[in-house]
């Protein structure tokens, strides 16, 4: 440990400082004892002997001991950790952490100095919460069929067996498709929990459905909608012509993929390279706020075509220097 020592050193010309204050204490002397006033002997000599001390004093001069190191200040790291993982939590499953949440995962973070390895340690342990398939499922819902909930779906499923018992020739055929297309849509979410279902067949059953239809009427709508909605663009007049033949059970083709009906469409458009190129669009957008460069959407997108691992796409952006903010 090493001190700060004080040299204070002597005015050679103190002489000159207390031969005047000499002569007024001796002043005020005499002035108070014609007058009586000896309180002014203290307040005045008490005054100049601070005047004296003062003038007599050269400047301190700082000697600082060998090994005296500085403490490292962690404090700007430790405020973009702390924000980090609030990012993160608001980010990927809609809310704050609890404390003892966030203490973990700064303690894995701070540790680690912000680790590759630690960063994906706590978007991990945040990805595997049951909260984050529901908050996944809910903006999924929120961007294809206006926020639709699983009380809708069942509300749906409910009315349409209705219908089926009083309904007949055309109507009930319908019905009974709307029905087995709600149902799949119902299966959604709890495949999500078990891992029978991934995003890709999430996005199917989404925009299967006749819910979706109501949103999107007529063939051309729905051709439209899957381009803006999945890429983020609108469809070229070839796309959307093959598209609309497609999906009216011709025989067309859509990516230079041939396919007939509706189910051939879906399969052939949401497993083409620019769905996957849109999706690492959507989440550059949501967590970075920009789009991707060139390189990053081929990089990106590669990696899911080849990983088919939607979380591992999050995890790959989420554990940026620019998500942390460094």
């Amino acid at each position: 440990m090493s001190f700060l020592k004080f040299k204070i050193s002597s005015n050679k010309n103190l002489f000159w400082l207390t031969y005047p204050l000499f002569l007024v204490v001796f002043w005020c002397f005499i002035r108070s004892f014609l007058k009586n006033e000896y309180v002014c002997i203290v307040r005045e000599i008490i005054f100049l002997f601070f005047v004296m001390i003062i003038s007599s004093c050269n400047n301190i001069e700082d000697v600082i001991l060998e090994d005296n190191t500085v403490p490292a200040d962690n404090t700007i790291n430790n405020t973009i950790i702390e924000t980090y993982i609030n990012k993160l939590y608001i980010s990927t499953i809609g809310r704050e952490p609890i404390y003892a949440e966030f203490t973990a995962d700064f303690n894995i973070l701070r540790d680690a100095d912000v680790s590759q390895d630690s960063r994906e340690i706590v978007i991990d342990g945040i990805l595997n919460k049951d909260e984050y398939i529901n908050n996944l499922f809910k903006l999924e819902s929120e961007h294809l069929l206006l926020g639709l909930d699983t009380a809708d779906i069942n509300q749906n499923i409910l009315v349409l067996n209705i219908l089926i018992t009083t309904s007949h020739g055309i109507d009930s055929i319908y019905f009974v498709d709307a029905l087995y297309r709600m149902l799949k849509l119902q299966e959604v979410l709890p495949g999500l929990y078990d891992r029978t279902i991934s995003n890709i067949e999430m996005h199917k059953r989404m925009v299967n459905n006749n819910s979706y239809d109501e949103i999107n009427m007529g063939t051309e709508n729905f051709v439209i909608s899957m381009f803006q909605s999945f890429m983020q663009r609108y469809p070229s007049t070839s796309e959307l012509n093959n598209g609309k033949l497609m999906v009216n059970n011709n025989n067309s083709s859509v990516f230079f993929i041939a396919g007939n009906g509706k189910e051939d469409f879906l399969n052939i458009f949401i497993e083409s390279d620019e769905y996957y190129a849109g999706q690492t669009n959507i989440l550059f957008n949501r967590y970075l706020f920009r789009d991707p460069t060139s390189e990053e959407s081929v990089n990106y997108s590669l990696d899911y075509i080849n990983s088919q691992d939607y979380k591992l796409l999050q995890k790959r952006i989420l554990s940026t220097n620019e998500f942390i903010g460094l």
